[in-house]
């Protein structure tokens, strides 16, 4: 009985008789081939690793990135909650501090008004006195009541000094939450011009992630291919429920 020829690996035609167990081609050429095909299967083995490779890399940004932005938003609305409180307080606080100034500011002017009146008064009773018989007792009231007076004037200028000085650290502490809120605002911008740079990542990711759950039917797929396409569809499916929202 004839043992049968085994069959060439590249192109099914018979091996000689003389050929050993562990040879497997009928000529260099089908070896060649053979190889090359073999070459060219682990290259593109390669590449679509590295894809994917890639696409993890750009997928794990995004999480980053985005949940930064969340975070940064978050922070920066409590900020501004903040912020906008802050200056409600401080404006009734300059209000209620501009009319106590004011209130101030006007009885001084009355009492200055009043001690000039009563200055007045009591130089003409000074003058009347002189050019009349003089009356030490009345010159010794008038003289104390001078010197309340100027106890008076100098008290009242006093208190408007200190309210001034409380105005100034009023009207400080509110440029100083202006200026923070400022900051803030320019904080918002920034992270929005972020997300701008990063749109076109997010494109690209998606792009090559649905190509490749599109090109090749899912269990055909390696592991960490299918955990590619698998991240990506979760992903789609939360930037879609977004949009439908209005977000």
């Amino acid at each position: 009985m004839e043992t049968p020829l085994r069959p060439c690996n590249e192109c099914g035609s018979p091996l000689p008789l003389e050929a050993t167990k562990r040879r497997k081609f009928c000529s260099p050429t089908c070896r060649r081939r053979s190889n090359d095909r073999e070459h060219r299967r682990a290259k593109q083995k390669t590449e679509v690793q590295r894809l994917s490779d890639q696409l993890d890399e750009a997928r794990a940004d995004v999480s980053r990135k985005e949940s930064q932005l969340a975070n940064a938003r978050k922070t920066i609305e409590a900020e501004r909650t903040q912020l906008r409180r802050q200056e409600t307080k401080a404006r009734k606080r300059e209000r209620q501090q501009q009319g106590h100034a004011q209130r101030a500011i006007t009885a001084r002017v009355k009492n200055l008004v009043a001690t000039r009146d009563r200055l007045a008064s009591v130089t003409a009773d000074l003058a009347a006195a002189t050019t009349g018989q003089v009356d030490r007792s009345d010159l010794e009231i008038a003289a104390q009541q001078i010197v309340d007076l100027e106890k008076r004037v100098a008290t009242a200028t006093d208190r408007h000094r200190a309210l001034s000085g409380q105005y100034s650290e009023l009207r400080e502490k509110f440029e100083s939450l202006v200026t923070d809120y400022n900051k803030a605002v320019r904080r918002v911008n920034e992270m929005s011009r972020d997300r701008q740079k990063l749109l076109p990542v997010i494109d690209a990711w998606d792009t090559l992630a649905g190509r490749l759950a599109n090109s090749v039917p899912t269990g055909q797929l390696s592991p960490a291919d299918r955990e590619i396409v698998r991240s990506w569809a979760t992903w789609k499916a939360g930037r879609d429920r977004l949009l439908k929202a209005g977000q």
